[in-house]
């Protein structure tokens, strides 16, 4: 698995995984433990794997939701 995105708070940590969720791309996230012992934004971060074979698909679903989704035509 390739690291994806560093995300150090929960909302965001959510958004991305349901946003992976519904792309149908399986992910791992390590590190997220750490931010309820030490919630902390930014002092730690959890980390976002996803597959090789899944990784330009999550970067374009990640690249939309980062602009706005203005290429989203639904």
């Amino acid at each position: 698995m390739q690291l994806l995105k560093k995300v150090n708070d929960q909302i965001s940590l959510q958004i991305l995984c349901d946003l992976l969720e519904s792309g149908g791309i399986g992910y791992r996230v390590e590190g997220v433990g750490m931010n309820s012992l030490l919630p902390l934004p930014g002092l730690i971060e959890a980390r976002v794997l996803v597959g090789e074979q899944d990784m330009d698909v999550a970067l374009a679903l990640l690249a939309d939701i980062e602009s706005g989704g203005e290429g989203d035509d639904v």
